[in-house]
């Protein structure tokens, strides 16, 4: 899951910027970052003990760029590297989704249809891998991510930069998750994709079962089993068990190949659209970071509403046509425009029908047309005044005249008269006292509609962030929902707290007054807590033991040299004594060796 930043974390690497933390491991602290072209990945910051270790940056830059070669569909692709950095990096494609270790820890083994298809995506995988000459060599739930689409690998090829730094070079020294190793490698023989395929059946029976194929207990009671027991398999389906007792063969030779487990699957087949059961796929909304949109949709939406807004106001140059008597075009004069074409840009919104629709009624209703016809010399005869228009459901616009509309060419216009006042007649060419008189109307030209502005009531840009320490999750998002905050991210880490799925901290705090377009980032406290043991100075059994009792499953050593006349005991410990942390995640201890 995504967590902030913390203090003493860059803010970039290479040229990717940091939006928040993945988690740490024993090779170092993993981030998510953003490419300047927006692209997300996963940013790999090395540890800076093993970046000073002499050899490291060579080997780390060579086995990145076998990695490089790597271009498998289900494998995180390596895309850039620094091995000279101050602190060496790698970036690799983000995944967005749970390790099988954190899926299996909260909610159980897989169902059969579900690990098929992961058997199928992970051969595939290391297929991929092993065509560019890589063995992955450290093959575990915790390097096997899940996504919507299907299993990634991650972490091959560079492990053996770091393998080699961190052991003593001593036949009885084994570096990693010894219940995922195979015999080969627990006995420092000779490592080769067999190796990767034991590693695979290892890593079925976990998701299948949900505990590994040799139990747990201390390293070396695991390495003894690896090398010399048969895996339990008791806990795995009838349908997968044939697959993976051939996967756990102790001669390397024996077992199959990715691709013959391919063939054995179907052909990769078995992935279907949802792999993934509901409860997991559930989840992959965690995994989902909130990406800023870019600064150019603002721009672009204003000039589109700059642009319906133009089409809204009326041509009225279009819509006058000159009337001759009888009120038929003039000669040479095409017939009226209907107002509702003429009205209705090019673009066609119904923003462009509203506001020519209220500029037609608003000139409907205001003004009255008066014709005059030849009852007789003195006799007008003045139209029906416009009937009422039926008022709407859409909120009254009164009309406003833009300044910069240009005033239209004088023209003969009609007016209301009063029978005493009439406009006299005028007589034909050729009348006389008793000849017919013919009274021709005066020229009418509709009223120039004004601009119509409609007001446009702006949604409020800030709010204040409301209190919602100790809700559930679906309570607090409601909270924040109803004033106004829909970017909430939220994350489960152990916060020291009793409150388990509650929100435990907010950030901003209740009370601030941020835009509703800022997150609001929630921090839940996750069900699969504990506290760290302190192991400093306690030998390797010793150490082993005191994290099994507290629930750590997982975790990593190696030896070195560090100064201490302490052979053999735990130096340092990361994470220190006393933090709550995640049951499934990764415990780093690092002993005193005995050839320094």
């Amino acid at each position: 899951m995504i967590s902030e930043l913390r203090t003493d974390d860059p803010a970039a690497v290479g040229p990717y910027r940091l939006l928040g933390r993945l988690g740490t491991g024993g090779m170092g602290r993993v981030f998510l970052g953003q490419s300047p072209g927006g692209r997300l990945v996963a940013v790999k910051v090395i540890r800076p003990e093993l970046a000073d270790e002499p050899g490291f940056r060579a080997r780390f830059a060579r086995e990145v760029s076998a990695a490089r070669k790597v271009s498998g569909l289900f494998t995180a692709l390596v895309v850039d590297a620094d091995a000279e950095a101050e602190l060496p990096w790698l970036a690799t494609a983000y995944v967005a989704g749970p390790s099988l270790a954190e899926a299996v820890e909260e909610h159980g083994p897989l169902p059969v249809a579900s690990v098929r298809a992961l058997a199928a995506g992970l051969a595939e995988g290391l297929a991929a891998i092993h065509a560019a000459g890589v063995v992955h060599r450290d093959l575990k739930p915790a390097n096997v991510l899940l996504a919507d689409d299907g299993p990634r690998v991650i972490d091959f090829g560079i492990s053996r930069a770091v393998e080699t730094t961190m052991l003593t070079l001593s036949r009885d020294s084994v570096i990693g998750s010894p219940g995922f190793l195979s015999p080969e490698q627990a006995e420092a023989g000779e490592i080769g994709p067999p190796s990767d395929v034991f590693s695979l059946g290892a890593v079925l029976a976990f998701a299948a079962a949900g505990e590994g194929p040799f139990g747990s207990g201390p390293t070396p009671a695991l390495v003894y089993r690896v090398v010399n027991r048969e895996p339990d398999l008791a806990a795995v389906p009838d349908q997968i068990r044939p697959l993976v007792e051939r996967c756990l063969a102790k001669d390397p030779a024996a077992r199959p190949t990715p691709t013959a487990i391919l063939a054995e699957l179907g052909g990769g087949t078995e992935l279907a659209v949802n792999w993934l059961p509901e409860p997991i796929a559930a989840v992959l909304g965690r995994y989902a970071p909130a990406v800023e949109e870019p600064a150019m949709a603002s721009a672009a939406e204003a000039e589109s509403a700059q642009a319906v807004a133009d089409d809204a106001v009326p041509d009225t140059d279009a819509i006058r046509t000159p009337t001759a008597p009888g009120g038929t075009p003039a000669a040479g004069e095409p017939a009226s425009t209907h107002p509702s074409r003429t009205l209705l840009g090019r673009r066609g919104r119904r923003l462009a029908w509203l506001a020519a629709a209220a500029a037609v009624l608003v000139v409907a209703s205001t003004a009255t047309a008066v014709a005059l016809t030849g009852a007789g010399p003195g006799r007008p005869s003045a139209a029906p005044p416009a009937k009422p228009v039926a008022s709407s459901t859409w909120p009254s616009v009164a009309p406003s005249v833009s300044p910069t509309t240009k005033s239209p060419a004088p023209k003969a216009t009609a007016r209301k008269t009063h029978p005493a006042h009439a406009t006299p007649s005028t007589t034909a060419p050729g009348g006389g006292a008793g000849g017919s008189q013919q009274t021709t109307s005066p020229v009418q030209a509709p009223v120039p509609a004004p601009k119509v502005t409609t007001p446009t009531v702006a949604p409020p840009s800030t709010g204040t962030v409301p209190n919602v320490l100790g809700e559930q999750l679906s309570a607090a998002s409601s909270a924040l929902e109803a004033r106004g905050f829909h970017n909430i991210p939220w994350v489960y880490e152990c916060l020291n707290s009793t409150l388990i799925d509650d929100v435990i901290q907010q950030n901003p705090g209740a009370g601030a007054s941020i835009a509703l377009t800022s997150p609001v980032q929630l921090y839940l406290q996750a069900n699969n807590c504990a506290t760290v043991p302190n192991v400093i100075g306690f030998q390797l059994t010793n150490a082993e033991t005191s994290l099994q009792d507290q629930g750590f499953t997982n975790y990593s050593w190696y030896y070195g040299c560090y100064g201490s006349s302490q052979i053999g005991a735990v130096v340092t410990q990361s994470p220190s004594g006393g933090t709550s942390y995640g049951k499934s995640q990764l415990v780093s201890i690092k002993l005193q060796a005995n050839n320094c």
